[in-house]
């Protein structure tokens, strides 16, 4: 294959097929101009994003939703009447073990990225498989990787568009189930925000690996608000004399 670039069209969809090596090295690793951060380094970017300033831009945007649903659509009286509902059940300890859940993979999900960047494994792929060939002549064969390019490397990346919205499914149907008990519709209207995210992040995902922040932010800002309300009901539950 040369170095440049070369169009297929498949049922109306034209594909440009690209350089499959480009920008990897011998052993089809993620090719690095300068020396990668340390797994230290990238755990610690990754924890200060997720246990920190996304934490805090959630609790923001879901105050703001919150105030105003209560405010401008007078539901102040229904959502104190269910979190009353929560205080007297003790249901606080749910929502908040269901945060507690959230809190555990966002760790694993800070070790998983810190060993990305060190390791020059570039998305989608998300493992890398070895020929266990200790003295034969495969000792030193590239590694195994995904197809990035052509129509299996569109394949490849619409299948990781829908194994990342698989991996948060969970979480996010709690937390939209906890949280609707609360704030009914509203919950609906920050979800088509999330809907919205997710089929463009899986859509975006298919043409390129850099274009899928076009539909991740969204998703997240959507997912980030519902996590907050939930992080809202913990609070009132738990603490019913807090305000917000």
């Amino acid at each position: 294959m040369g170095d440049e670039d070369e169009e297929y069209e498949y049922e109306d969809v034209v594909v440009v097929e690209e350089n499959e090596f480009q920008g990897r090295d011998a052993q089809g690793l993620k090719e690095s101009e300068t020396e990668p951060n340390t797994e230290e380094a990238e755990m610690k970017k990754y924890g200060l994003m997720l246990l920190v300033f996304i934490p805090v831009v959630q609790i923001l945007l879901a105050v703001g939703v919150y105030a105003l649903a209560a405010k401008a659509f007078k539901q102040q009286a229904t959502y104190d009447s269910k979190f009353k509902l929560i205080q007297d059940h003790q249901l606080g300890w749910v929502y908040l073990a269901v945060y507690m859940i959230s809190l555990m993979r966002t760790v694993l999900i800070i070790n998983s990225n810190g060993a990305r960047v060190p390791a020059r494994v570039d998305r989608p792929d998300q493992h890398v498989y070895k020929i266990m060939d200790k003295d034969g002549i495969n000792r030193d064969a590239p590694y195994v990787l995904m197809a990035g390019t052509g129509p299996q490397g569109r394949f490849n990346r619409a299948q990781r568009g829908v194994f990342n919205t698989d991996e948060a499914l969970p979480l996010v149907l709690a937390n939209t189930l906890l949280t609707g008990f609360v704030f009914g519709p509203v919950i609906c209207i920050v979800l088509l925000v999330v809907m919205y995210g997710r089929m463009t992040f899986g859509f975006k995902y298919k043409e390129a690996s850099a274009s899928r922040g076009a539909g991740f932010m969204p998703a997240m800002i959507g997912e980030g608000i519902i996590a907050g309300l939930l992080i809202i009901c913990t609070v009132k539950g738990l603490f019913p004399q807090i305000t917000f």
